[in-house]
This record gives structure tokens, sequence and C-alpha cells, in this order.
């Protein structure tokens, strides 16, 4: 019935996702199954955003699928940036405006299953920080009654005639808020209700003024000030600073307000170029600081100080991004530090370098940054974020798999064309990564520790679950006896994955003593995992271990943090640590504060 295909891995097209094209889906709220359609535009790449699209009373996810040009926007979308669209439907031709706040069998939990489902990778592969709402009369008031009953999950959302009833409105706005982007605050630590969370907002008036949306989203972003976008728009932002400004952009901070004559009809489709890349496309939310981190989106391919590479290496296309800041290039001549920051799994190098924030601390201090992608694997693990049944993503070759390129020499390949390149110092090459990006930065500060000047491993350890014991790889054994200075980071809230304070017996305190022992710091056990600790700015909880003077070994935990990296954690990293440090033949140098 609808045009599909499951695609085999293409060596010439090696970063495409494998199932492409529309597909029907299920879910079951409170007995009853609903459905809704998927569609994953040709080309499209790992790690996209989706738009849930919610039409009005009377149309079906088919209608929404054939009548409008939804599906054409998407297919149009540069590679990078095509969407994946969810088609969602009324049970029985009709949404139920009307349902209580908190009804669990109703149309926001029909919207909720529908994301609980983006969980599941086996079909597609939506990225985290971009999840949209659009809903068109009926339909937009259940999208803004569902963006206010779960907001910390969406990026944006953008209605056509919402009518929100400001009984739901005013229940969900005194609600704890306990879904925070990423973990669940079920004990209400963090204090947040349901309208301290920031949403950016475009709220469309054909037929319907709908002040009640307006008047909440409004004070979801502390709005102070307002001006005249358009001729037919009033734009809402936030002027007052906010508490995390490294990790958030102040301009995402933005409520719209508009009176578009005729703008519903065939479900606001005359509109959604402008909906999509005039405002929803624009915001991205970053799993971090509690409730996530609003920024404004930065297409890399954009930034003309962004190189990118599809190349091929020890017969492979690889792909790669390098960003080489504007003072760099005006000094060819002097030489600069290098930094390779390495994504975590399903993502990719673009992705990566706009979440981690480090072409900022480039552009700050003067050194170039390489984030390279991935190539498409398994990862046979089972836990919240792997499935052996998802579908291939990017994934580092930490195993030798024949499937997937080897990732030594592509690393080596790596620092050789860069140093061509640029003027590259030697004794400055830094890694740092995420997730399995973090394991990957293990791996070569394992394998090849002679090539790097200190790593920061960021929300990985030495897994105790892969496919091998990552200490026990041959490559291990046959490391270079050198020093390597080595920094990791943890999150509170992903303790089920990293636990967040070493103890005896757990994997943080396994990976920390393996470092202990490579950096000859005796003795390699440790005794008492309670002391030491320092807390900074009453949020990073430091631990870190000294020789000679130098700080060697490090793990920071970082509270009411999810599995996620924030600009900060960079800005510590390089602030801290990388720029301390300089490798002289087999020695490390540690240069203290005063000295740099």
């Amino acid at each position: 019935m609808y045009q599909n295909v499951n695609l085999s891995f293409d060596p010439a097209h090696p970063l495409q996702v494998a199932k492409q094209g529309t597909f029907e889906r299920w879910v079951e709220t409170a007995g009853r199954k609903r459905r809704f359609l998927v569609h994953i535009p040709r080309r499209c790449r790992e790690a996209a955003a989706g738009i849930f699209i919610l039409p009005p009373s009377g149309w079906t996810a088919d209608d929404v699928l054939e009548k409008t040009n939804w599906k054409w926007l998407a297919e149009a979308e540069p590679e990078r940036s095509k969407p994946v669209l969810f088609f969602l439907e009324p049970l029985a031709g009709e949404w139920h405006t009307d349902e209580p706040y908190g009804c669990t069998s109703g149309d926001v939990a029909y919207v909720e299953a529908v994301f609980r489902e983006l969980s599941d990778r086996h079909w597609f592969n939506i990225h985290e920080s971009g999840l949209y709402l659009y809903g068109c009369g009926e339909g937009a008031t259940i999208a803004q009654m569902a963006a206010m009953w779960n907001p910390a999950i969406y990026a944006g959302v953008c209605t056509i005639d919402s009518a929100v009833s400001p009984t739901y409105a005013q229940a969900a706005a005194a609600d704890d808020c306990l879904n925070l982007d990423g973990f669940e605050d079920t004990e209400h630590r963090c204090g947040f209700l349901k309208s301290d969370i920031p949403l950016p907002a475009w709220v469309i008036a054909d037929r319907t003024q709908d002040k009640t949306a307006v008047q909440y989203w409004k004070y979801s972003i502390r709005s102070d000030y307002s001006t005249q976008l358009t001729q037919d728009t009033i734009a809402y932002r936030r002027l007052t600073p906010l508490e995390h400004p490294q990790n958030n952009d102040i301009a995402a901070y933005e409520v719209w307000s508009s009176t578009l004559s005729g703008c519903s009809e065939a479900a606001g489709d005359a509109m959604l170029h402008r909906i999509w890349n005039g405002f929803l496309s624009r915001h991205r939310r970053w799993m971090g600081d509690p409730g996530g981190n609003l920024r404004m989106y930065d297409d890399p391919l954009c930034n003309r100080h962004v190189e990118y590479h599809m190349e091929k290496v020890d017969g492979w296309l690889r792909e790669w991004y390098v960003y080489v800041p504007e003072a760099v290039r005006q000094h060819p001549e002097v030489p600069v530090p290098l930094v390779f920051a390495c994504h975590g799994y399903t993502c990719n190098g673009a992705i990566y370098m706009e979440n981690s924030g480090w072409n900022r601390i480039a552009d700050e201090n003067g050194f170039v940054v390489v984030y390279p992608t991935a190539g498409y694997g398994q990862m046979c693990v089972e836990n919240a974020y792997c499935s052996s049944d998802n579908l291939p993503l990017p994934a580092w070759n930490i195993f030798h798999k024949d499937t997937q390129p080897e990732e030594y020499p592509f690393f080596r390949y790596l620092i050789e064309r860069t140093a061509d390149d640029y003027p590259i110092d030697r004794s400055r090459i830094f890694v740092t990564g995420h997730s399995l990006g973090s394991l990957m930065v293990q791996m070569l500060g394992l394998a090849m520790p002679e090539y790097f000047a200190a790593i920061a491993p960021c929300s990985g350890i030495l897994f105790s679950d892969l496919e091998q014991e990552p200490l026990s790889l041959p490559e291990v054994a046959a490391r270079k006896d050198t020093l390597l200075p080595v920094w990791m980071f943890g999150g509170s809230e992903e303790a089920f994955l990293v636990p967040d304070r070493p103890a005896d017996g757990n994997r943080t305190a396994y990976t920390l003593e393996a470092w202990r022992r490579l950096n000859h710091i005796e003795p390699a056990h440790v005794q008492d995992w309670t002391v030491g600790w320092h807390t900074y700015e009453m949020r990073w909880d430091d631990l870190i271990y000294r020789k000679d003077d130098m700080p060697l070994v490090g793990f920071t935990r970082v509270q009411d943090m999810p599995h996620a990296t924030t600009i900060e954690m960079s800005r510590r990293i390089w602030d801290e640590f990388f720029s301390r440090f300089s490798r002289v033949d087999s020695s490390i140098v540690y240069h203290d504060k005063e000295d740099s």
C-alpha cells in the first residue's frame, strides 16, 4: 500500500539509513490500538529531526500524506536536514479537545505513545534535540495540550487555530515537571513546574485567537519584550539573563503570535515551508541541564570555517568535518593545538559539532577541531540506548569487525592529513568524545597514547557488557608505556549506564583504576572512594589524582545531568585540562595556570 524500501549496505553510500519511504505503525493506549504513518525521506541521514503532524478532525493520516506538501517538503530538504514525518490521526475522525488534563486514555496519551516509539530504533532514528509538534484546527489544540503535558521533549510547537481550554492550561502550569529531558525527576528534587520549561512556540490564528496558548508559552520563556516581527506577526522574547548562558541561546527563547487569514485551508498546506524553515527547524533542545538547553540551529555546512570531507580512507568512504577559526587561517605560520571530538552511538560529526560547542572554544583559544563520523554498524548490546535489533547506525568499530572500517588507521590518517593542511602543533593533540565516542577516545588512548597529550572521555567507561573486554584487546597489550592524562565525566542521572560515583566493584572504579595503573599512580587500587572529592560551582564534583604535581587521572560527577554533554563541560576540559598539557617525545609536560 505504501512505497517503502529496505536498503542493504551500499559502499558507495555508506551513510544512509536502511529504511526509507512510508510505513504504517501502531501504538496502544488504554487497551486500544491507534494508527499513525511514518515517512522517512530518501537519503535521510541518521539522527534526523522529527515532526509530529496533527491534522483537523475529519482528516486521516493518509489525507495529510496525500493532500499536503509535507512529504514533498521533507524530500526537498538537503540530505543532512531531512526530517522524518509522523502523521497522526484522530480516533474515528474526531479529536477530543475537551479531554481533562492528565487523561490516560485520550488523544494526548496517544501523542505520548507515539513519542515513546522514538526510543525504538528498529525503524527510524530521531535525535532527541529535534522533535517538533505541528497541528491545525482540532489537531492544533491537541498538539498544544501535548506540548503542555510534556514540554521538555520538544524543541518547538507551531499550531494553526488551536483553542486550548484555560482550565487545561492552568492545570498544566501548576503540575510538577517530572520529565526533564533525559531523566525523570520523580522526587521533584529540581523543583520545576511544567510552566517553568521554556518552549519556542508559534501560535497562528486564522479564525481562532488562542490567547491561552500564547500567554502560557510567553510565561514559560519569561518574556519581557515584544516586537513587530512582520506585518502579521508579533515576537515575544526574553531579555533576562539565563541560568546557564553557555549552554543556551537566549535568542531561542521566543514565542510568535500571528493572524493570517486563510492559512488553515487544506490543513495549513500553503504555510508549511514558512512553518518548518522559518520557525521550527531553527530551534534545538539539547539534553544537558534540567529541562534541556535551547539553542538556535547552526547548519555546519553554512559556516565558512567548516570544511566537509567524504573521502576514501583505507578502502572505506569516511566522513569528517574540520573547523578552522579565522585567526588560524590568518596566521598559518603559528602552530596551533588540534582537538578530535567523537560523537556517540547513532549520531555523526555534524551533530556533535552543534551539541558540544567546541567551535566556540576553538574561536576563543585558536585551535583546530576535527569531528569524525563513525561507520554504520550494529551494537550487540542491550540497554536503554542500544539493541542488536536496531537499524545499522554510526557506531565506532572498537572490536575490529570486518563489516566496518578500522578506526586506528583512520585517526592516524586524520592526524597526518590535518597536520599537512594546517600548522598543527604535534605536541598538543587531544581527543574527547561522548558515550560510545567516549569509549573510542579511551581506545585511542589505550592503543596509541604517544599521539596525544591528554584525553577527556565523557559519559563513557570501559563497559563490561560489550562484545569483548576492552583491556583484553591485543593493541592494549602492545601499548607503548607512556603517561597519558585522562579526565572523565559522568552525569548524576545516567547512573544506570555509567555509575556516577566510583565504588568497589563498579565499572567507573574499574576504569579509573585501569588509568591509574597505566599512569603509574601507586597504589593502583583505591582504598576509599569517598576521599578526595571537591565541589566546583555547586554542581561539579571533582575527584582528581595527581602524580608529580600533575593531574593525571580524574573523574567529575555532574549534578542533575543525564546522558548528555554541554558546552560548559567542553569549556572546562579546555580551560582546566587540555590547555595545560603538551607531549614532548615520550614525556608529558604540565603547564600550571601561572605558566599558561
